[in-house]
């Protein structure tokens, strides 16, 4: 009875494009969706770059099936809270999440804590918030994949916000626009912050001291 060949020594695997994906998943998380090589992936993953190439189209039809991933999480776990959250705390949390700093799962519960992902060993900070810092340097397919997670995330914080509003624990004479883009801004700091080396307990403060210019006094975390 013939045995089934194992694959020759030096000689690249059949590719296994949902564990590719993951694998990729976890570099771009750990180490940024620009600081990670495609061979680097491809000798993880034990197949060829020319194979990624078929399955993927190119380097950036990777990293936009990843970010997919990722935003396709955000989406279904983390994004529907915002529909349902009825406290300020709810948007401080988020940021603090994103940094490591402990939050009550009451009023949020970021990707870490679904079980839809195996969070990397020392990962840090927010995969969509990192790669949107580096917008600039991806193409195509991956902006196109961070801007329709931006567009969807828009809607629901929004939602919130006004929310927050109309039972006065934001200043009611902000623009809704106005206050999701601070919102985003102070993500978006935190994350540089940390990649920084800030420590988290000083990034919850810097947050804080931004979020009193739009937070009523008597809602505030310290």
């Amino acid at each position: 009875m013939n045995k089934k060949l194992k694959n020759p020594v030096g000689r690249p695997k059949t590719l296994d494009r949902a564990i590719l994906i993951d694998i990729a998943f976890n570099e771009y998380w750990l180490n940024g969706i620009n600081n990670v090589s495609l061979s680097k992936i491809a000798n993880l993953a034990k197949v060829s770059r020319p194979g990624i190439y078929k399955e993927f189209g190119d380097e950036d039809g990777l990293k936009c099936e990843v970010l997919n991933k990722y935003t396709d999480i955000l989406l279904t776990e983390v994004l529907p809270q915002y529909y349902k959250a009825e406290h300020i705390k709810t948007m401080f949390y988020h940021i603090y999440s994103t940094v490591g700093y402990p939050v009550d799962i009451k009023y949020f519960r970021g990707i870490s804590k679904t079980n839809k992902v195996k969070v990397p060993t020392k990962v840090q900070g927010c995969l969509f918030e990192k790669s949107k810092l580096e917008k600039h340097k991806l193409n195509t397919k991956s902006k196109n994949a961070l801007e329709a997670f931006e567009k969807n995330r828009k809607k629901a914080f929004k939602n919130y916000f006004e929310r927050m509003q109309k039972t006065n624990q934001i200043d009611s004479s902000l623009k809704l626009d106005d206050v999701y883009n601070y919102f985003i801004a102070q993500l978006s700091l935190a994350q540089c912050l940390q990649i920084n080396g800030s420590k988290k307990e000083d990034i919850k403060k810097i947050i804080n001291t931004a979020f009193s210019l739009i937070v009523k006094p008597k809602y505030m975390l310290h």
